[in-house]
């Protein structure tokens, strides 16, 4: 099943009032459109660590064989909030322009996608 969209909000230097967060969706993951000066805020409502793995697409190639690049796994300790990004297109971009997320767990995690905007 696709990935549900988060639809990211630019910032401004005049300010940006930042849409509310979602909730994640634990079983389809997340996505977003890269343009790489996206970063994702994720806050941890729950009771324990958890953790969000955004997938790789890029290879280190070595002679005539080509390595996968592990996909990124980034924790982020229950009660907190934590800010990953930007993302690379070339190591994070799927065929579709998108980075994509999966969540270890979506119980009480919300997200939010913040574009970086020119000055």
């Amino acid at each position: 099943m696709a990935a549900t969209a988060y639809t990211p909000t630019v910032s401004a230097a005049a300010g940006t009032v930042l849409a509310a967060p979602a909730a994640v969706d634990a079983a389809n993951g997340n996505s977003w459109v890269n343009t790489n000066r996206e970063i994702i805020e994720i806050t941890n409502g729950a009771g324990a660590p958890i953790t969000a793995t955004f997938t790789t697409y890029g290879t280190y190639d070595v002679g005539s064989v080509a390595y996968a690049i592990a996909d990124l796994s980034v924790t982020i300790v229950n009660g907190t909030t934590k800010v990953c990004g930007p993302f690379d297109r070339t190591l994070f971009n799927d065929p579709d322009g998108l980075v994509i997320v999966n969540w270890s767990s979506g119980t009480t995690i919300t997200a939010r996608v913040i574009t970086l905007g020119t000055a």
